[in-house]
Order: structure tokens, then C-alpha cells, then sequence
């Protein structure tokens, strides 16, 4: 009898805290349940909890709106749960740690993922998002190690710092329409991730968005973009070639360091500032234009670029920084368009012994030597005849006794290469294009540059 009393005392109490509108909080099997007028919240789980756990939709006649914060955090035997569609807010770290757990679905009632919601869900391998969910807070996927893709729905308009940093195994993933935001370190260490589209609603690629994504081989850079954030690409060693479009104005310190696959580089009309150590250690990158739109160039920005072999700096670079082609080892042709800019130390240090500074007739701050480099003026050369034929092309021109004229080409008047010389004679030369085919269908620009 003793045993009854006491149970019916607690209904009595649970009433009276009901009536005047207090909390009360249920011990169920194995779940806790706390009771606000006609809601519920989870806010607790037994650590025991073990297998596939289905949330209710409702307890004691009354629905369950909402996963509380740290409410299954270090359940580590549970494997799976599903969120009933009266739920609409997960909160923070509420499935933290749970490493056993390997699918979750979050119904269309969700409108938030909390922060570190799911972080350290090391066996996770599928998540379902409902289409309700307008953001994914700060971490809320971080170490889910096993997750291999992820595609967010439409109603996705902004994904949070660390969302999915060292999500190793993901390797693929869709990206709605609706997103303006993706914040910094969102994706940081997805190593297995292989492509990237970024959606033209995105305005900014925050700094080390993408940091340590080491198996990404291409990405997709919409003209919605305007700046691209410090060490947004840092470490993406087998990214290849990147093209950055005409809205983005600035590259960001230590964009692309370590990007040692990228053979080749686009930049934008727009940018006017390429930021420190912005291509630092892009050791496969052969050639890079940048536009006359620049006029900053960082210091280290593109140090240790050894297989860099030629470089053209615009009319509209007024500072390089010290060191910024240092050990460009490879490096033998440095044209400035305009007059000597403002320089650091050490600018062209460890470049190609054989290096040289070509520069424009009347073009002023130069000397016999320019940085440690010989300094050679460009001379109009006098064309005799060229050709109007794909096959192949060849030009003609007067030369001069003992110097050498370098022929380049280019597609886009922005990235030009060097396909062969030509020895003066002091009368005469002709040059054929050696490449066999040339590339169908698209124009072909020709330059010839002497060397002195």
C-alpha cells in the first residue's frame, strides 16, 4: 500500500505542475520526455539504447516537437533513428557521438539542425534531409567519417562553419539552387571529394571552405562569385585546372598553396589583388596570365611554382611583394607590359639562371638589370608574310644576326605558350607552326618575342 501512495502523490504533483503551466519531466523506456503545456521535447536517452530507435510522434496525447540539446549524445550503441514529421528543430550536439549510428532521416517538418548536431557520427553512411530545412548550423555533420554523399534539399538556403569538416569518405554531393551561403571551413578536410558546382547563388567562397579537399580534381566557379577567402582551396593537391571568372575581385591569402596538381589557371578581368602565398608551392603550374585589372600582386604569391616558365606582368601592377616568384625554378621569360612597379625583396630569387626581364620601349624605373635579372627592350619586328592556313602556320620576318625570337600562342589572348624559336640571320626567317593538328575550332593568336 506505501508503494501506491507514493504514485499517486507524484500523479498529484505532475497535475499541479501541468495546471500552473510548469515543466514536467517523464522517465520513459529509455527515452526522458519533458512536457511544456502541449508540447514535448526529448531530452535524454538511456546510454543502454541499443538498435534502430524510432522517435514517437507523440507522448501522453501530446506531440513531440523538438530533439533537445546533448538528448542522445554519447548513445555510441544506437544504429539508427527516425524523426517523427512533428519535429521541427534538432538541437545542439543532440546526436553527438553516437558512432554507431548509420542512417538518419530528418522529416519535412524540420526547419534547423543545430549546431555539432550530429558531429563524431563516425558510422554514419546516409543521411535524408526533409525539405523544410533552411540551414545547417555550425558543425552539425563534422567527423562523420563515413558518410559518402549528401544531397541537400531546395529549401537549403545557407550551411554553417564546419558543417562537414572531415567528412573523409564523402565524395560526392549536390548543392541546391537556393543556397547564398556556404561558410568557412564548411567542407574543410573532405579529402575524397572529386568535383565541384557551386551554384550561382553563391556570392562568396569563404576562407578554408574547401581546405584540405585532397582528391578534388575539378571545380566549378559560377560568374555569381565575387571573392574567393584565405585558404579556400588550400591543400586541393589534385586539383587540376581552375578558372576563375570575371566577377570575382579578389583572391584571398593562401587561396590555391599546395594545389600541386593545377597545371593551369584562369584569372578573372576583375580581380585586382592576388593576396600573399595565394599560388605558393603550385609546382605543376606551367603558365599563368594575369589581366590588366591587378594591381597587387602578394608577397610569396607565387613561390615555389617550379614548373612556371613564363610570366607576363600587366601595365597595371604597381607592388609586387618580396619574394613573390622566388624559386620558380623554371622560370626564364618575365615581361612587364608597363613601367617597374614598386617591389619587396627577393623577388625573382632562385628563378632559371637563364632568366630575363623583357620590357616595352620607354618603359621607365629599369636599368641594364632589373631585381638581379638582365633587363632586354622589346624591338618592333618588320613581318614579311604570313599564313592564313591551319596547316600549318608559318610567318616570315627580318632578322637580326645572332639573336633569338621565341613564338608563342595563345586561344584566349590571356594564356600564352611558348611552341618554338628561331635563330636571326641577319636577313629572312620563316617559322612553321611544329603542332600537328592544330586545335580544331578554335582561333589561334600568334607572338614572336626577341632574345637578346
Amino acid at each position: 500500500m506505501p508503494q501506491l501512495k507514493n504514485i499517486l502523490i507524484s500523479t498529484f504533483a505532475a497535475a499541479v505542475l501541468l495546471l500552473f503551466g510548469g515543466v514536467n519531466e517523464v522517465n520513459g523506456d529509455p527515452l526522458t520526455y519533458e512536457v511544456v503545456g502541449d508540447t514535448v521535447t526529448i531530452k535524454d536517452c538511456k546510454a543502454s539504447a541499443t538498435g534502430e530507435l524510432v522517435i514517437p510522434l507523440t507522448y501522453d496525447g501530446k506531440t513531440v516537437t523538438r530533439i533537445g540539446e546533448d538528448a542522445f549524445n554519447g548513445c555510441s550503441s544506437l544504429t539508427g533513428v527516425t524523426i517523427p514529421d512533428s519535429v521541427t528543430r534538432i538541437g545542439n550536439k543532440a546526436f553527438a557521438g553516437c558512432s554507431s549510428l548509420m542512417s538518419v532521416t530528418i522529416s519535412d517538418s524540420v526547419t534547423s539542425i543545430g549546431e555539432w548536431a550530429f558531429e563524431g557520427c563516425s558510422s554514419l553512411t546516409s543521411v535524408t534531409i526533409g525539405d523544410s530545412v533552411t540551414s545547417i548550423l555550425w558543425g552539425a555533420f563534422a567527423g562523420c567519417s563515413s558518410l559518402t554523399g549528401m544531397t541537400f534539399p531546395d529549401s537549403v538556403t545557407s550551411i554553417g562553419h564546419l558543417a562537414f569538416a572531415g567528412c573523409r569518405s564523402l565524395a560526392s554531393m549536390t548543392f541546391p539552387d537556393s543556397l547564398n551561403d556556404i561558410s568557412w571551413g564548411a567542407f574543410e578536410g573532405c579529402s575524397s571529394l572529386k568535383s565541384l558546382t557551386i551554384p550561382d547563388s553563391v556570392t562568396n567562397i569563404k576562407g578554408e571552405t574547401f581546405q584540405g579537399c585532397s582528391g578534388l580534381t575539378s571545380v566549378t566557379i559560377p560568374d555569381s562569385v565575387t571573392s574567393i577567402g584565405n585558404f579556400a582551396f588550400n591543400g586541393c593537391s589534385s586539383l587540376t585546372s581552375v578558372t576563375i571568372p570575371d566577377s570575382v575581385t579578389g583572391i584571398g591569402n593562401n587561396a590555391f598553396v599546395g594545389c600541386s596538381s593545377l597545371t593551369s589557371m584562369t584569372i578573372g578581368n576583375s580581380v585586382t589583388r592576388i593576396g600573399k602565398y595565394a599560388f605558393y608551392g603550385c609546382s605543376s603550374l606551367m603558365g599563368i596570365t594575369i589581366p590588366d585589372s591587378v594591381t597587387d600582386i602578394g608577397l610569396w604569391a607565387f613561390r615555389r611554382c617550379s614548373s612556371l616558365t613564363s610570366v607576363t606582368i600587366p601595365d597595371s601592377v604597381t607592388s609586387i611583394g618580396s619574394n613573390a616568384f622566388a624559386n620558380c625554378s623554371s622560370l626564364t621569360s618575365i615581361t612587364f607590359e608597363g613601367n617597374a612597379p614598386d617591389t619587396g625583396d627577393d623577388v625573382f630569387s632562385g628563378v632559371s639562371e637563364n632568366a630575363k626581364i623583357f620590357i616595352n620601349p620607354g618603359a621607365t624605373g629599369f636599368g641594364e638589370t632589373f631585381e638581379g635579372l638582365p633587363v632586354v627592350i622589346l624591338k618592333k619586328l618588320k613581318i614579311n608574310t604570313f599564313s592564313k592556313s591551319d596547316s600549318p602556320f608559318t610567318i616570315s620576318f627580318e632578322s637580326k644576326a645572332g639573336a633569338t625570337y621565341v613564338i608563342e600562342v595563345t586561344h584566349d589572348l590571356k594564356q600564352w605558350s611558348e611552341i618554338g624559336e628561331v635563330q636571326g640571320t641577319g636577313g629572312s626567317v620563316k617559322f612553321a607552326d611544329p603542332r600537328l593538328p592544330i586545335v580544331p575550332f578554335k582561333r589561334n593568336y600568334f607572338r614572336v618575342k626577341l632574345v637578346e
